[in-house]
Order: C-alpha cells, then sequence, then structure tokens
C-alpha cells in the first residue's frame, strides 16, 4: 500500500495539507490504545469462493460465499468469520450429500458456525448467502454535480482489514487461503481479480467475468475493480503484463507505467526469486484513497498516476510502480504476521523504489531518494511523534502505516545493506524469501534469514534500528594540525549518558593533494574525539559519504574544505551536504562556491541544495546567482531555484517571479512553485495575482498550479486571504487535492489574524469539510482545529473520532484532541482527566460501532438454528 502517493520530490508540493501544525515531538501512543496480540484460530480458513451481483444505485451487494474451513483445534466448536454489517440470507453446509442449514450465531462483526462435528484436521465447506451495503471495502464511483467526469467504477480496498465489509473470511495479515471471484458487471465493463481469468461471459444482465488464485494469500489482498476501460499488455519472461485505465487515458499508459516489464526484470534478478505470479496487472481508479494497493497479482492505482506530458517533465509514477510491484514478493509471497511488523512489507517495498532508480538513474539519484525519504521521516519524528519500527501499541493497524513504517523501514534496509556489502544482502534476502515463501513472518524471521546466509551477527544492528525509537543525531567537528586530522564526534540525540548512544562504524575519507585515506570510526560513547594521521593537509574531509548512519549531520569543518568538497567530491552525497554546510557560512566566497554549484554541477540535486541554500543567504550576490539558475534545463532544480527567490528576500525578486509567471513554464511543479515564492515576498501585488490563480488555474495535473496558489496567498500574511480560501472551499467543483491545501493554508490564518469571529468562521467552513469522501480532507480539517485554538474544536474533533470509519482520521483527531488541549495549556490534573475520558471514549465508540453495526444488518435473516 502506498502512502505518500507520489515520487519523493513531489511530495511536499501535493501534499501541503498534510504538513504538521504542531511543534515537538510527542508520545506515539495515546489514551485507550492496547497492546495487540494473536487471536485464537480454532479453525483455518483454506478457500475462498464468492460470488458477486452488484447493484450500482443501491451501491450494494448481493453475493455467495462458498468457505472450506479446516479445523485447527480439536476442542473446539465454532469456527469465526469476519463479516460487517450483512444481511444473512443462509448459512449453510455443503459438505456432505446435500446442503443444510447450519447452527451459527451473529453479532454484526462475526459470524461463528457450528462445525462440532468435523474430525481433527478434517475440513468443512460452508455456503454463506448474504447481502452488504459496504460501508468500507468495496466502493461504488459514478459522476454528481462535484464530478461530473468521475467514472463509474466498483473498485475494493482491504487493507488493512475493510475486506470483512463485503465478503465473509478470517481478515488478519497471517491467515492464507486460496481465492475465487465471480462477478456480473455492465456490458462494455471489464473486471479483474486476483490471478487467472477463468471464463468471461454473458450473461442476461450484463457480463460475467470469473478469476481463480491458486496460491493462497490474506483476505486483505483479495481485489474486485470494474469499469469501462482501455486496457495494453506486454510481457516479460512469459509473465503478462496487463495495464486498464479510464476510457480515454490510453495515450498515458506507457508514459506512466511502461517502465513495469523492466521493473520485473530487475526485482526477480536482484531478489533471486522469479516474479512469483500468474500474471502482474495495474488498474487505474477514481477517487482511490490510496496512492496504490498492491492486491496479488493485480495492483490499483489512483488517477494521478496517469501523466499527462507536462507533468511527465518533472514527475514520473516509477516509486509508486515498483512500491506496488515490490509487493508481489514482499507482504504478498512473504506477508508480516501481524501489522506491528508491516515494515517487512512497506519498509521493503519503499527502499525497492530506491533500488529501481539506482539501476535507472544511478547511485546518486539513489541517495538522493535516500535523503529525501529521511527528511519525511525526520519531520515525522520531531513534529508528530517518535516510536520503534515494531510497536504494539495501537488502536487499529493503520495507526502504524506511518513514516517511521515506510520510510525509517527502508532506510534501515539500506543500513542493513552497507553493513553486509552487496553480495551478502541480496543472498540473505534470496534466503530469507526462500525460507518463508508463502508463510508469515516477524522482524526476527528477517534477522534469522540474514544470519543464516551470511554468517553474520546482527542483533545489535536490528535492536538500535527497529527495536528502539529514534536515529542518530551527529555533529562532526574536523580540524588539521601537527600532521593529524582530529575529528570529534557528538551524538546529540536524547539522552544524556551513553546509554543513548548508537554503536557504529562512521565512515570517513581524508583526501589530500596526493590521496584518500579511508577510516571507519568507531562510534560507542555521546562524544568521543579521534586523531588519524595527515602528514600534510586534507583539501577535504567526506563524513559519511555512503550514508551508512540516517539521521541528522551537522558539519562542522573550514570553510575552505567545505568549498572544495561542493566543488571537487567524487559523489554527489558530499557535494549535497557540503552545500547545506555552506548555507550557514555568511561569506562571499561561500556564496560564489554555491553560485559555481547551482550553475555547472553535473547532479541536479545538488544544484537544488545550492539554489536552497543561497535562498538562505539573502544577500544580493546570492540573488543575483539565483536569477541566473532560472533558465536551469531541470525543472526540479528551477522549482529550488523559484522557491529561493521568495525566500532571499531582496528587492526585485517578485519582479522575476511575476515576470517568470507571465511567461510561463512548461512545468506544472515549478508554476506551483513560483506562486508560492510570490507569496513569500509579500508584494502589494501579490494577492490579486495569487487570488487568480486560485480561481482559474484549476485544470493542472493534481491542480498542483491552484493548490500552489492556495499556499502562496497564506504566505502573505494578509488578513484578505481568508475570503478567497474559503470562497474556493464553497464551490462545489474543488477537488479534494486543493481542498487539502486550503485547509492547511487556513491553519497558518491565526498566526496574523486574531479576531475571533473571522476564525469562528473559518472553523465553521472546515466542518463542512467533514463530509468529504477524501479522507486527507478530513486529517486536514483535524489539523485545523488546532491551529485555530478553539475550545469549540473540541465538538469537531469528537465527531471525527466517534464516527469516521477511516482509522487514518480517528487517529489524527485523537492527537489533534490531544494537541489542543496542550495549545490551550490546560491544567495538569484536567489533562489527566481528559486522558481518562478518552480512554472511556474509546471504549464507547468501540461499543456504539457495534450496535449501529448490527442495527444495520447484522440481525440474523436466515431463519437458521442459533447457537
Amino acid at each position: 500500500m502506498h502512502q505518500r502517493h507520489l515520487c519523493a520530490h513531489a511530495h511536499r508540493t501535493l501534499h501541503a495539507a498534510t504538513r504538521d501544525t504542531a511543534g515537538g515531538g510527542r508520545p506515539f501512543r495515546l489514551p485507550g490504545d492496547r497492546a495487540q496480540w494473536g487471536r485464537p484460530r480454532s479453525f483455518s480458513l483454506d478457500a475462498l469462493a464468492l460470488d458477486v451481483t452488484p447493484d450500482l444505485e443501491a451501491k450494494s451487494i448481493e453475493a455467495t460465499a462458498e468457505l472450506t474451513l479446516r479445523r485447527v483445534d480439536p476442542e473446539a466448536r465454532w469456527a469465526h468469520l469476519d463479516a460487517i454489517a450483512f444481511e444473512l440470507l443462509a448459512v449453510e453446509r455443503i459438505d456432505g450429500d446435500a446442503p443444510r442449514s447450519a447452527a451459527h450465531r451473529y453479532d454484526g462483526e462475526g459470524l461463528q458456525i457450528d462445525l462440532s462435528d468435523v474430525p481433527d484436521g478434517g475440513e468443512a465447506k460452508v455456503r454463506v448467502h448474504y447481502r452488504a451495503t459496504p460501508r468500507r471495502g468495496l466502493y461504488f464511483t459514478a459522476p454528481d454535480a462535484a464530478r461530473p467526469d468521475r467514472p463509474r467504477q466498483i473498485w475494493s480496498q482491504c487493507q488493512d482489514q475493510d475486506g470483512r465489509n463485503w465478503f465473509p473470511c478470517q481478515d488478519h495479515p497471517g491467515q492464507r487461503m486460496k481465492t475465487e471471484l465471480s462477478v456480473v458487471v455492465p456490458k462494455g465493463w471489464f473486471a479483474l481479480s486476483n490471478g487467472t481469468l477463468v471464463s468471461r461471459e454473458e450473461t442476461d444482465d450484463g457480463e460475467r467475468f470469473h478469476w481463480r488464485q491458486d496460491d493462497p494469500h490474506p483476505a486483505y489482498l483479495v481485489t474486485l475493480a470494474a469499469g469501462e476501460l482501455d486496457e495494453a499488455h506486454d510481457e516479460v519472461s512469459g509473465i503478462p503484463v496487463d495495464y486498464y485505465v479510464p476510457k480515454g487515458h490510453a495515450a498515458h499508459i506507457e508514459r506512466s507505467l511502461g517502465n513495469t516489464p523492466e521493473m520485473i526484470r530487475l526485482f526477480s534478478e536482484k531478489l533471486g526469486t522469479p516474479y512469483p505470479w500468474v500474471k502482474y496487472a495495474q488498474i487505474v481508479v477514481a477517487d482511490f484513497i490510496f496512492g496504490g494497493m498492491e492486491n496479488t497479482s493485480a495492483t490499483t492505482l489512483f488517477e494521478r498516476a496517469l501523466l499527462d506530458e507536462r507533468a511527465a517533465l518533472d514527475v514520473d509514477m516509477d516509486a509508486l510502480v515498483a512500491h506496488e510491484l515490490a509487493h508481489q514478493w514482499f507482504g504478498d509471497l512473504v506477508t508480516c504476521r501481524d501489522w506491528s511488523h508491516a515494515w517487512l512489507n512497506e519498509g521493503f517495498a519503499t527502499y525497492l523504489e530506491h533500488v529501481w532508480k539506482e539501476h535507472d538513474e544511478g547511485r546518486d539519484a539513489y541517495l538522493y531518494n535516500l535523503e529525501q525519504d529521511l527528511e519525511l521521516y525526520l519531520a515525522e519524528h520531531r513534529g508528530r511523534y517518535g516510536r520503534p519500527v515494531v510497536e504494539k501499541v495501537w488502536a487499529t493497524p493503520i495507526d502504524v502505516f506511518d513514516r517511521h513504517l515506510y520510510q525509517k523501514g527502508g532506510l534501515v534496509l539500506h543500513v542493513i545493506r552497507e553493513h553486509l556489502g552487496d553480495a551478502a544482502f541480496w543472498r540473505g534476502l534470496a534466503h530469507y524469501l526462500e525460507r518463508h515463501r508463502g508463510g508469515s513472518v516477524e522482524t526476527r524471521d528477517l534477522l534469522r534469514a540474514l544470519e543464516a546466509a551470511t554468517g553474520r551477527s546482527l542483533e545489535e544492528l536490528f535492536h538500535q534500528w527497529i527495536e528502539r525509537p529514534g536515529h542518530p543525531a551527529l555533529e562532526v567537528s574536523i580540524e588539521h594540525a601537527d600532521g593529524v586530522v582530529r575529528v570529534t564526534v557528538k551524538q546529540t540525540q536524547a539522552s544524556e549518558d551513553d546509554e543513548g548512544a548508537f554503536h557504529l562504524r562512521l565512515p570517513i575519507a581524508i583526501v589530500t593533494e596526493t590521496g584518500t585515506a579511508h577510516h571507519a570510526l568507531e562510534l560507542t560513547r555521546k562524544l568521543e574525539t579521534f586523531a588519524l594521521p595527515a602528514s600534510e593537509p586534507p583539501t577535504m574531509v567526506l563524513v559519511d559519504p555512503r550514508m551508512t548512519a540516517p539521521g541528522t549531520l551537522e558539519l562542522k569543518a573550514p570553510a575552505g574544505m567545505l568549498i572544495t568538497q561542493l566543488k571537487d567530491a567524487e559523489s554527489a552525497r558530499p557535494r549535497w551536504c557540503a552545500a547545506r554546510a555552506l548555507a550557514k557560512r555568511n561569506e562571499p566566497r561561500a556564496r560564489a562556491a554555491l553560485a559555481e554549484a547551482l550553475a555547472s554541477d553535473p547532479f541536479w540535486g545538488v544544484r537544488a541544495e545550492a539554489a536552497k541554500a543561497l535562498g538562505e543567504h539573502r544577500t544580493r550576490d546570492a540573488f543575483d546567482a539565483l536569477v541566473k539558475g532560472e533558465g536551469d534545463a531541470d525543472p526540479k532544480v528551477r522549482r529550488a531555484v523559484a522557491s529561493a527567490l521568495g525566500a532571499v528576500r531582496q528587492e526585485g525578486a517578485a519582479d522575476r517571479l511575476l515576470a517568470w509567471m507571465d511567461r510561463g513554464d512548461e512545468s506544472y511543479l515549478v508554476e506551483a512553485a513560483l506562486r508560492r515564492a510570490l507569496g513569500e515576498t509579500r508584494d502589494s501585488r501579490a494577492f490579486d495575482r495569487l487570488s487568480r490563480s486560485l480561481r482559474e488555474d484549476t485544470a493542472s495535473w493534481g491542480q498542483v498550479v491552484q493548490s500552489g496558489a492556495a499556499d502562496g496567498l497564506v504566505k502573505l500574511k494578509d488578513p484578505r486571504v481568508i475570503e478567497p480560501l474559503l470562497a474556493t472551499l464553497a464551490e462545489v467543483t474543488t477537488r479534494a487535492t486543493v481542498r487539502r491545501t486550503v485547509l492547511a493554508a487556513l491553519a497558518e490564518v491565526p498566526g496574523f489574524v486574531g479576531d475571533r469571529p473571522t476564525l469562528r468562521g473559518v472553523r465553521e467552513a472546515a466542518e463542512k469539510e467533514l463530509e468529504s469522501f477524501d479522507p486527507n480532507v478530513r486529517i486536514a480539517v483535524a489539523r485545523l482545529m488546532v491551529a485555530l485554538r478553539d475550545p469549540a474544536g473540541f465538538a469537531v474533533l469528537d465527531r471525527l473520532v466517534d464516527r469516521d470509519l477511516d482509522g487514518r482520521a480517528r487517529r489524527a483527531a485523537r492527537e489533534a484532541k490531544r494537541d489542543l488541549s496542550s495549545a490551550l495549556e490546560t491544567p495538569p490534573e484536567v489533562a489527566q482527566l481528559r486522558d481518562v475520558v478518552e480512554k472511556l471514549r474509546q471504549e464507547v465508540v468501540e461499543l456504539r460501532a457495534r450496535v449501529e453495526t448490527v442495527a444495520a444488518g447484522g440481525s440474523d435473516g436466515s431463519g437458521g438454528a442459533q447457537g
């Protein structure tokens, strides 16, 4: 499952609404959270055959599920199935000569079937006939006033445990089953599911598609996606590679998804394990609630996966495509035993995005992608919470699907690769996949497989990076005197003693006129100094050039060394680290070096970092250098230049930005950056220009230009911006992507508007957004409530906690309640009372959900015997 939605370099542009509004790391665990442990499984669900007839108008289904259940516990009577709000029509045993009613009981959440007569190790076949109107798990889309162009489709999203909303199952990642799915859809539609297409035939009501998945997989990987589609087909090593997109979008397939076959070849080779399923299909659907979902052999993708020609100039979907494809090994072939260990799914998928980048663009691009993931993780750690990668205490599984799971998980795999070396790392992963093929795993299984394949001990590494929170925070000071390079390393992560120190081998390269000496500093304490021989003055000292210790790195070295490093370091990472260090050196020679790097460095990432550093200098010579960078051939660099022009605070910056906007840029994302930067200048002309852009620039890919205008407006710190922002929310056709950005922008309004009636109007407008289908919009509402510091916001947040069906939105609201309480300077005793109330609220919410589920259709309607 892809949470980021976008490749790393576009993430911040399109996800302004996910910015953290509260500063300072907070605990991950919230009042009412519980430790999550495995549940008993008296009968194993080994096979599911599902026959579904959808009702498009009612957004409901009538279905029959035939299930094969095998006894595990010789003393058990009841087989348990997860099933949410079904209207049961019949529950039957079909393992005898004739179907017969099965004794069962049903509470709206779980269906228990009496299988007391099944012998030890024996099987029973059960048929459940039911109706359901799923509130989660299965979705129906259609045109409406807000989106008259929305295609009519059906699609599922079962992760993490939403399959139970539309078919009976054992909805847990550790339970695997064979599946079949048969569905009738309107004529002219195509329906995709897992495995092999067994048959396709016309019926009186439409067309029936029958799919079969012979290799067992968990319930969360079952899929159904259907609609009027264009399609294209390829193959690699005999494996069909299929693409399905909404009608009229076939031209985007190759541009957006065309690297899939090469990715399959690369991952099969690197992992020593051929692609493990009978096909690989990708289907694009409307309003998908994640970026992508790795259903076994049939990935679902969101609409923005399809790039037009302008979007493709500086955005690609390779990260998204690689991520979901990687899951076919990590997650689908080998699955985390429970969601606490979900980094074994998501961390691997995130890391293989970077492996593809390394193959496609080289080592510098690989490390820069990792650096961007590090920044995302660090932002969450600083601004939201810190936690171990493996965390057992949470309310719902989606709580742990965060940047610690994805980005830090991927970074840890890079650390392991650097520790083992390439050959041993890939050999170890092949052994892991082979040993656990078709099974469930915990983190220790990966540890032991890598140790068995390489003969290396990895327990300390896993303990430091996976089992405990945090990361190395290094201050490295470099001096040279009397033939010695003195390197002082201070670990500044929280903790005052050496118990909190990371044990690391930190690579250092001392470069002189006559050669390079490589060292590995053994770090075991919070403060250490090393004396390294150097008979001649070093021209530069490169610290951790391969990023073996991802965390924060503050480099303190003579300016001359940093300038040489920026200019002459062979690989790009030391060069961009030097650019960041020179951003803090208010010296003409530092700016001259940054200007040269912006003009001529061969790697776009270094040029972008040089532009950012020049923007931080805020001098006339820095401004002049940035002006020269406007014509960079790479739009990612031009975006950095535009942003820096907004930050440099020099006379004439607004003129440059307005002129650039007038002539336009071929990149959507540069156009968006120009609007943000114009707002940063607070020029008197910006309000009218950005207000017009907010109204008119609605047609860009992902609405990024319109979103950029919203961001730019609020940066003006002008009370007038509230009117156009609220007008945009009031417009029914405003897309969810823009709504999220506007809500995030409004969170900055209290910083320059103190008028309570005005802020009350903002809150009331935000409340209306709670009806949005997009959970990210509702999350943005929760975060806005904290920024407004209005006690009335608690009622809005309570509504999300009590009623929202999306775990991400509920989690955001619970965090926001805690943060709002803190922002209002709640006395300690009141804060403790709030914690008690929150625990009680969680219990009430769970009880209410059960009652509402029963009311929605949970009562038994079969007439079958009750236990």
